[in-house]
């Protein structure tokens, strides 16, 4: 439509009513519109086939991305699998080291506490008072378990079920940190004066926990089987056997298949414990 005719068609009268009369109809397209709507209904099926090939097109390019994202992402975990295995086997190879010497220096620190006992027996052996003295701290080491401790008592022994490792491990064959807490603390029940987890001596301020799947005593990580000695008299090991910690082990061993056994010694033999670290003791001073 030329412009001279569409500016004739507005000024109408009845131009607002015929815009109103092709909407309702549907005829109000644009003319541009109309002529590209007649172009495509004359061509026939080919603008069809085309727009569809072009969908099926878009369709395989899409597909064809993904797998390669896909592949990529494998690629980059398998190349990241060797990294994270050397990485750990770095960190374990490092606590082994840090483990290795640390049991050297405690080793030392024995050794030097052996020389100082000695050194202090015959300082305190001079006098009547220093003798006094030397069995009060005797007495006081036994109870702070700062001194090594032996006679009867019984030895403990727990460890997982053959079902916790493994592909098809089952978590609840497995001894965890309460479990060994609830094994000391029943021992103590019985009538313990000394109580050592795998050569690790207990005292008032010990505590067992957990980090991740090892158990920390001390915080030192301890491997199964977890061998509990205690102090005590002959009967020590039939009292714990029928205490409630003792049946709770013996329900574990029927239910789970936890390794459980209880054998009395005549002659068990514990370490002291390490020193402690003073907080609040400060060394006398030395008048000038």
């Amino acid at each position: 439509m030329s412009e001279e005719g569409a500016r004739r068609r507005w000024d109408r009268p009845d131009a607002s009513m015929s815009l109103l009369a092709d909407l309702l109809s549907g005829s109000g397209l644009d003319p541009g519109y109309e002529e590209a709507a007649a172009r495509r209904a004359a061509s026939g099926g080919s603008d069809r086939r085309t727009g569809r090939a072009g969908r099926v097109s878009r369709l395989l390019a899409a597909t064809l991305l993904l797998g390669l994202l896909g592949a990529v992402a494998v690629i980059q975990v398998r190349r990241g699998a060797p990294v994270a295995e050397r990485q750990r086997n770095a960190l374990i190879a490092q606590i082994r080291q840090r483990t290795d010497e640390t049991d050297s220096l405690q080793r030392q620190a024995d050794s030097l506490q052996r020389q100082t006992e000695s050194l202090r027996r015959s300082a305190l052996a001079r006098s009547d008072a220093g003798q006094n003295a030397h069995q009060s701290l005797d007495r006081a080491a036994g109870e702070a378990a700062a001194a090594p401790a032996s006679g009867a008592g019984v030895v403990v022994t727990v460890d997982d079920s053959h079902a916790a490792h493994g592909a098809t491990a089952q978590q609840d064959g497995r001894i965890y940190d309460q479990d060994l807490q609830r094994l000391v603390n029943g021992l103590w029940a019985v009538g313990a004066t000394a109580v050592a987890v795998n050569g690790q001596r207990m005292t008032a301020t010990t505590a067992i926990r957990s980090a991740g799947d090892a158990i920390l005593v001390d915080y030192r990580p301890l491997s199964p089987p977890y061998v509990v000695t205690a102090l005590g008299d002959d009967g020590i090991g039939k009292d714990f056997a029928g205490s409630p910690a003792g049946r709770a082990f013996r329900t574990l061993e029927a239910t789970f298949g936890i390794r459980f056994d209880i054998r009395q010694e005549d002659d068990v033999r514990l370490p002291a414990a390490p020193a402690p670290q003073l907080r609040y003791a400060q060394p006398e001073e030395t008048p000038k």
